[in-house]
């Protein structure tokens, strides 16, 4: 009851937007990085959480809990000091993702909270650029492509060759469909490291998904051949003998069934997704289509 209540409480914030406290709920979790936010609490209906939203290299985006508070009458700001059963940290994106709103100097004040939470100058990013790229980073971590897109844009346009920016921006590039994008920005990056595997990888991914098969072979025949790693081996096999797989290309399946036999081990989810294949040349399922 109390899921279906909480859902309801954020259909109303959204219809109506705006408290008489000022706080517009409409932020999303990657917008709010290096900022106090607050939501409403997913413990106790009718409180709300305030807190601060830091950017970590090794765990995403993350709320950092400080204290709670309710609306008064007038929809006022009410403070609640700290509630224990509230979750300290919470690492935002697919499984917590909902909207925000900004906490301004009067809310602040009102909330008692410091100019700078506690643990700032352990988790703060001062560098821009650092900051951007680890939001970026972790928003197509959760599949936030688009959103993804845009912060390692501004990266790229200050230094387009800033460790893993053109990497991740195909990523984003790919994980929306604008394989156009992805062509151009890696034949861009290989011309300055021509030694990266994994540029050849979503370029290649890319070439396939724009029909260019030709050239989807060839560059994933560099990557083979631009690293030692069996498990991108094996799922660069996987890929392309799915491809033919679809298309009923019995000979170039097995050819790319080859990579795999020779990289991954027997029993491994690439084996067996080879074996199925196998399984199902002459049986296939009625939603398989000829493209990936």
């Amino acid at each position: 009851m109390f899921k279906w209540s909480l859902i309801f409480w954020f259909a109303g914030l959204s219809l109506f937007g705006q408290t008489e406290s000022n706080l517009m709920f409409d932020v999303h979790y990657g917008d709010a990085v290096q900022e106090w936010v607050a939501f409403p609490s997913l413990k106790k209906q009718g409180q709300f959480v305030a807190g601060y939203v830091f950017v970590s290299p090794q765990e995403g985006i993350v709320f950092h809990y400080h204290s709670s508070f309710h609306l008064g009458a007038s929809a006022e700001i009410v403070p609640d000091g700290i509630d224990t059963q509230e979750l300290n940290r919470i690492r935002l994106g697919r499984a917590y993702n909902f909207k925000m709103a900004r906490l301004g100097e009067e809310h602040r004040q009102k909330l008692k909270l410091p100019l700078q939470p506690q643990g700032f100058a352990y988790h703060y990013v001062a560098d821009e650029i650092q900051r951007n790229y680890l939001t970026g980073k972790a928003l197509n971590a959760d599949r936030e492509f688009e959103r993804a897109q845009v912060v390692l844009e501004k990266v790229y346009e200050k230094n387009p060759h800033y460790s893993g920016v053109e990497l991740e921006l195909a990523y984003s590039y790919n994980g929306i469909r604008r394989y156009d994008l992805t062509i151009t920005l890696l034949t861009k990056a290989l011309e300055n490291d021509a030694s990266q595997p994994l540029f050849y990888k979503e370029l290649a991914f890319a070439f396939l998904n724009s029909g260019m098969v030709t050239m989807a072979e060839k560059t994933y025949q560099q990557c083979l051949e631009k690293t030692q790693d069996k498990g991108l081996k094996s799922e660069i096999g996987s890929s392309m003998a799915y491809y033919f797989y679809l298309q009923k290309k019995e000979e170039k399946f097995k050819e790319w069934r080859q990579v795999v036999d020779q990289n991954a081990d027997a029993g491994l989810q690439y084996q067996l997704f080879m074996q199925q294949l196998e399984r199902n040349w002459n049986n296939r399922p009625s939603h398989e289509m000829k493209k990936l």
